[in-house]
């Protein structure tokens, strides 16, 4: 008498699309290493004559209790929005930077934004200090 076995079920693990994922991620780490450090180290040539940017910038002013200026020139929250459109429209560049104290009130800073934008500004920057 002859008996019939069942086949044993072949528990393997196939490894090849394992390895494949593993080596894109290789090649994805290896490529975007190589753009955060670029292999060219350069020193660009030094020119005499350039235009600077730090006289195109207008920047808002605010210190602790609320008093403002917009490139040193006092001015007030009511007279913000025409003075802010009056040098505005005598820049090529719509933007503005804010710097203000640590402790000036932040409503007044959303009051200013909201004005900058109502007044044409693209781009509004806050100017901060860099930590050492």
């Amino acid at each position: 008498m002859e008996l019939i076995r069942a086949k044993k079920v072949n528990l393997s693990i196939d490894l090849a699309p394992l390895i494949d994922v593993v080596f894109q991620l290789l090649i994805f780490f290896m490529l975007t290493s190589t753009f955060a450090n670029p292999a060219i180290k350069m020193t660009l040539p030094m020119a005499s004559a350039h235009k600077s940017s730090e006289l195109e910038k207008i920047v808002i002013g605010v210190d602790e209790v609320g008093v403002m200026y917009i490139n040193g020139q006092i001015t007030s929250l009511e007279n913000l929005y025409s003075d802010l459109k009056k040098t505005l429209v005598q820049r090529d560049e719509k933007s503005i930077h804010i710097k203000g104290h640590k402790d000036m009130p932040y409503k007044l800073f959303v009051q200013i934004m909201d004005i900058s934008k109502q007044a044409g500004a693209e781009h509004i920057n806050v100017v901060h200090q860099r930590v050492e």
